[in-house]
């Protein structure tokens, strides 16, 4: 299964959902729309910041896109653990 970025969903929920451009869309947000560009097409991570600045200006939870993010990298990092396994062993308690 094809993980998703949370920026993604951003971009369809609150850009194109609302019909807006990046550019407005970050102008609300109070950021630079290269900041938005790079979450919704998943080059940067949607941070605490961001997400209560979406819960103010478009509602909704920050905690929600905080848990998407934290999701998406816990599957990108479990990923990569499987493919390069570290040196480690399980300890066991006596």
């Amino acid at each position: 299964m094809e993980l998703t970025h949370p920026g993604e969903m951003l971009k369809i929920e609150i850009v194109e959902g609302r019909n807006l451009t990046i550019a407005k869309a970050a102008d609300l947000l109070g950021v630079t729309r290269p900041t938005l560009s790079n979450i919704l097409n998943g080059k940067a991570a949607i941070t605490p910041n961001i997400a209560l600045r979406v819960e103010t200006v478009f509602g909704g939870a920050a905690r929600f896109w905080v848990r998407l993010q934290s999701s998406y990298d816990l599957s990108i990092a479990k990923k990569g653990f499987i493919e390069n396994p570290p040196k480690i062993t399980r300890y066991n308690f006596a």
